[in-house]
């Protein structure tokens, strides 16, 4: 009998006892937590490369289908960037004067949140997916694109009547793939990239080589301070960050830019697969 209201008292588990089971989960919570989360942002690079790559073969196809001349890609500064609508004039429908890749702005509401500006660009028939153009690391969850094209490639600063215009500078504007081909290695020259949620706006990504030691659109940097872009050929890959200014908000510094972090080379790499100086 003695023995048996011994076993009853010892059914529970004491104080210390709970206190010592909660902090062995706490430590144990804080070893694994850290790896789940690189390891999820791990499998979000992982989809970002199939994503931007799948973008990169619909810009293949629509160069073979036009003649080798590149989607154009027009900055917002030039007035002629058009956003999606139900009432959008034919000349910035596919075929028109001022048709582009994408459309519209991804840099705040509401036309981040315009899948017009996705499905009235000119690449949609090659891709026909929303989530292809967006990258699933994005912090911003309600913005629908996160891939912007090297301006490099047909990108258009502004227009001389109807005549496009490129980005003012040293740097050589390629129209056609097979222009850029005599010039530039197609496994070496990037197309699209996976921006930074702080300078993404137009689908427009400028660098400019006359300005080495400033930054002025910037990489994506949350996959584990890397970022993915795909190139000329067809392949797509993942770089790791270093540029200690990549990491911090610049959010409306504009054309005038940042300084970059001379310690690292981020810069100078990504320039170098953006185009080349004019007389080369």
């Amino acid at each position: 009998m003695i023995f048996s209201r011994y076993r009853a008292r010892r059914k529970g588990f004491t104080l210390i006892e709970l206190l010592v089971v909660i902090a062995i989960i706490a430590i144990l919570a804080a070893l694994l937590l850290p790896a789940l989360s690189k390891a999820k942002q791990r499998g979000q690079s992982i989809s970002c490369l199939a994503r931007i790559k799948q973008l990169q073969l619909a810009w293949i196809m629509y160069c073979d289908d036009n003649n080798a001349r590149m989607p154009q890609n027009i900055s917002v500064s030039s007035g002629k960037l058009g956003s999606g609508s139900p009432t959008l004039t034919a000349d910035y429908l596919p075929g028109g004067i001022y048709a582009v890749w994408a459309l519209g702005t991804s840099g705040g509401p509401p036309d981040w949140t315009n899948d017009l500006n996705i499905t009235q660009g000119t690449l949609w028939p090659y891709v026909n997916a929303k989530e292809a153009y967006k990258c699933p690391g994005d912090p911003v969850p309600e913005r629908n694109r996160t891939y912007s094209i090297n301006c490099w490639m047909n990108g258009i600063q502004s227009f001389n009547g109807t005549i496009p215009m490129p980005w003012p500078g040293l740097d050589v504007w390629f129209q056609k793939t097979t222009d850029l081909t005599m010039k530039m290695e197609p496994t070496a020259t990037f197309v699209f990239i996976d921006e930074s949620q702080f300078t993404i706006n137009e689908a427009f990504f400028l660098t400019d080589l006359g300005k080495p030691g400033t930054w002025i659109d910037a990489p994506a940097t949350y996959h584990l301070r890397g970022g993915n872009l795909s190139y000329v050929d067809g392949h797509a890959e993942n770089k790791r960050w270093s540029d200690s200014s990549l990491f911090v908000e610049h959010k409306g510094s504009g054309a005038a830019g940042w300084p970059y972090d001379s310690s690292s080379d981020d810069l100078h790499w990504l320039q170098m697969r953006a185009t080349i100086m004019k007389g080369r």
